[in-house]
C-alpha cells in the first residue's frame, strides 16, 4: 500500500486513467484553466539530455470537430478510398462528439541535433524520443483524468501529419505521435483485466 496521502493520491489518479470512448462536449474546466494545466505537465515531462522534444497542439472547439470531421476523413480517403471512411464514420464521429484533441508532436529538428552532438548514442535518440512523448502523454492523461474528463488515445498521425502542418503551419520537424480525444464521460469505461504483478514486476534483493 501506498504510505504518505501523496502517494496514494497518486496511486489513485493512475488507477483511475481509463480509456472513454463516449464522450460530448459538457465543459468541466474553462479553455484558459485547461491550457494552463497541459502546459505546466508537459513542461515537467522528463526527456533523455533534457532536449524537451515534446510539442502539443490543443484542439478545442470547431478547430476539434474540423479535425475529425474533415482532415482526417480527407487525409484516410487519399490514403484508402472511399470505403476506409465509410467503414470509420462512426469511430470519427465519436472522436468528434468529445470536447477538444490534443496533438502529440515530437520535433525531429532537436533529435537530429543531440544525434550530431552526441554521435557515440545516435542510435538511441530515436527510441528515447519515444519514452519522452509516451510520458508527456501519460502525464497529460492523468491529469485530465484528475479533473473529470475521459479520454481516448488514437494514431492517425501516419495520416495526418502533414496536413496538419499545412493548416497551422508547423515546422516540417514536427512528427505527429498521437491524438488524445477527451470530453466528458457519458458512460463508464471498460472493464480492465490485469496480468499478475508477480509477471510484470521482479524484485531482488529486496527484504521482507
Amino acid at each position: 500500500m501506498a504510505s504518505t496521502t501523496l502517494s496514494k493520491n497518486f496511486v489513485q489518479a493512475i488507477q483511475n486513467r481509463r480509456t472513454y470512448y463516449k464522450l460530448s462536449k459538457k465543459q468541466i474546466l474553462p479553455d484558459s484553466e485547461l491550457v494552463k494545466l497541459v502546459k505546466q505537465v508537459v513542461r515537467e515531462a522528463p526527456s533523455s539530455f533534457n532536449v524537451q522534444s515534446s510539442r502539443v497542439v490543443i484542439l478545442l472547439g470547431n478547430q476539434h470537430n474540423n479535425y475529425w470531421d474533415k482532415i482526417v476523413p480527407d487525409s484516410l480517403r487519399a490514403a484508402a478510398g472511399d470505403s476506409a471512411v465509410e467503414a470509420s464514420q462512426g469511430k470519427l464521429e465519436g472522436f468528434k462528439g468529445g470536447y477538444g484533441t490534443i496533438l502529440f508532436f515530437e520535433d525531429e529538428k532537436l533529435i537530429k541535433g543531440q544525434q550530431e552532438a552526441f554521435p557515440q548514442y545516435a542510435a538511441g535518440f530515436p527510441l528515447w524520443s519515444e519514452h519522452s512523448t509516451g510520458m508527456a502523454q501519460s502525464y497529460v492523461w492523468v491529469l485530465l483524468e484528475a479533473e473529470g474528463y475521459g479520454c481516448n488515445l488514437q494514431h492517425y498521425g501516419g495520416l495526418t501529419g502533414d496536413a496538419l502542418k499545412k493548416v497551422y503551419n508547423l515546422p516540417e520537424s514536427y512528427k505527429l505521435q498521437s491524438e488524445m480525444v477527451f470530453g466528458y464521460p457519458e458512460a463508464p469505461a471498460g472493464e480492465k483485466a490485469y496480468h499478475s504483478d508477480h509477471e510484470r514486476v521482479i524484485a531482488y534483493g529486496h527484504s521482507a
